[in-house]
């Protein structure tokens, strides 16, 4: 069962062999690759106590709960992991949570009050793309660092955050690629939530499927956390009478309807195969393995991926949070996140100083549960991609996976806009008006 929070500040004490634990909880779809200001991050002196102070900052209520929640859980797993093995830089970690409550200006005010008020070193937060850029102004201007552990659109490379999920060439190009070679000559609809991920991954895809010979028919949205998806439904059978490919980019409670009324219609995945890429195995739980059985999700990680990491991830969390749970990739891009970022201040021999942090991080290498992932100079970790299909179980079988991790590639090569640029924040040499974040390659 699914941990509940609210809103309001909450204390879980652990003991560990060092102690104890304190968890204190408590859009625009431009392409932007801009330089923090200068000013003094305000980390300056919250590792100096007994104890490392981090931030965690998810939507644990309204529509984005269903998937928020088990992030958190999946942050605090690794906490509570690294605490009993002693803590980083022998000080336990102290994480205050907050909830962004599904409300992009919600995250920004919580964001603001955990790097000014409570002193935190890093936040490790946010899923969707419009809370990611409703909070990066205010750690830009801060020059904050931000942990962002969802797979989203691209078209960014910031300073200050680290992003452990998939860029589109790591998710949504293979998972296109795959479906033009198994499904030849089908149309494809797109169908998403009316903000910036769903509308920027469209926009890649529609270019993508124009340079391969793809068709598209429809593209269609509605409002996050909306359940009128009748007209969306009526538009599929119109525009594809025979069939055809839906590429579902619905986040939140709006994906319950649309798979419930999708079967309700009649266009099951013998002719209406559906690729999500925000479907894991917590919402597949959610919205019922009854209305899902025989559709794809695009990911790096699933629970039923068959690696040491993997078997060790899925037991620690059932053994904490409960045998009836499941794991899935935001899950896991969230844990890897907290031990990349204790490596890194490990390396850096500082948690305060946020420069040395953030160079630390470079090349950081983890046994991840989808295999080992590598920190790019681009703020991007190197991923295994795979597409499952939803089984009886609820689980995926895995029916494509990469044999090596595939390199992140923020600024995407198949939008002209921004084709042949790419960020890299160690070099020194990009003249204005370019940036480290991006610029001209090719």
């Amino acid at each position: 069962m699914t941990k509940q929070f609210g809103r309001r500040e909450f204390i879980i004490l652990g003991s560990t062999a060092a102690g104890s634990v304190f968890l204190k909880s408590c859009a625009s779809s431009t392409p932007t690759a801009s330089t923090a200001s200068p000013e003094a991050s305000p980390a300056a002196t919250t590792a100096a106590g007994d104890a490392i102070k981090v931030g965690i900052l998810h939507s644990l209520s309204g529509t984005m709960a269903i998937s928020e929640k088990s992030v958190v859980d999946a942050e605090q797993l690794a906490i509570e992991e690294i605490n009993k093995a002693g803590g980083v830089l022998g000080k336990q970690i102290q994480a205050v949570v907050e909830d962004g409550a599904s409300d992009w200006p919600t995250f920004n005010e919580k964001a603001k009050k955990l790097i000014d008020q409570d002193k935190v070193v890093t936040i490790f937060g946010c899923w969707t793309s419009a809370s990611r850029k409703a909070v990066l102004p205010t750690f830009e201007s801060k020059n904050h660092m931000l942990w962002y552990p969802v797979q989203y659109e691209g078209q960014e490379c910031s300073k200050n955050i680290f992003y452990t999920g998939a860029a589109p060439n790591q998710q949504i190009e293979p998972s296109v690629d795959w479906l033009l070679e198994k499904y030849k000559g089908k149309p494809f609809f797109l169908v998403g939530s009316d903000y910036v991920f769903p509308r920027t991954a469209n926009t890649i895809i529609k270019a993508q499927l124009a340079a391969k010979g793809g068709k598209v028919v429809g593209e269609d949205y509605i409002p996050l956390g909306g359940t009128e998806v009748t007209p969306i439904i009526s538009k599929i059978k119109a525009a594809m009478p025979d069939g055809g490919v839906i590429y579902n980019s619905l986040n939140g409670d709006s994906n319950v309807a649309f798979f419930k009324q999708l079967q309700g219609a009649g266009l099951g995945p013998d002719k209406y195969p559906s690729m999500s890429v925000s479907i894991a195995e917590e919402e597949v739980k959610a919205i019922g393995v009854e209305y899902l059985k025989g559709h794809y999700a695009a990911w790096n990680y699933f629970q039923t991926v068959e690696t040491a990491a993997s078997k060790k991830f899925v037991e620690a969390f059932k053994a904490k949070y409960g045998a009836d749970r499941v794991v899935n990739d935001p899950m896991e891009a969230a844990y890897i996140m907290v031990y990349l970022w204790k490596q890194a201040v490990e390396k850096a021999k500082t948690a305060d100083d946020l420069e040395k942090v953030r160079a630390a991080a470079y090349g950081q290498t983890f046994d991840a549960p989808e295999g080992m992932v590598t920190m790019n100079t681009n703020h991007h970790i190197s991923k295994f991609v795979r597409i499952g299909e939803v089984r009886d179980d609820g689980l995926f079988n895995v029916v494509f996976e990469t044999k090596e991790a595939v390199k992140p590639v923020p600024w995407n090569q198949y939008v002209a806009e921004t084709k042949g640029y790419t960020c890299d924040w160690t070099k020194t040499d990009v003249k204005a008006p370019d940036t480290p974040g991006k610029f001209k390659t090719t």
